[in-house]
């Protein structure tokens, strides 16, 4: 299940739930494998990477994905 969340700088990013059990299994991290930017609000430069719990928790509120932008959508893929 891909989630969507907005960092308190404003950056969106995607999350993708299934990923959790790998991460924990394989590396003993809670984390999930998303899509974000790799330089803050640079919407080009999104990427894969590895994001915590809790940085998710910490840093980001959950949002739907009607309120992330259409550009945002289409720089994560989705």
């Amino acid at each position: 299940m891909i989630v969507f969340f907005q960092e308190s700088n404003g950056d969106f990013l995607a999350i993708d739930t299934s990923t959790n059990r790998y991460y924990l299994d394989h590396f003993g991290k809670d984390h999930f494998e998303g899509r974000a930017t790799a330089i803050a609000g640079l919407v080009g430069s999104v990427c894969t990477t590895g994001i915590s719990r809790d940085f998710l928790k910490a840093k980001c509120k959950r949002v739907a994905k009607a309120k992330v932008p259409a550009d945002w959508r289409k720089a994560i893929g989705l």
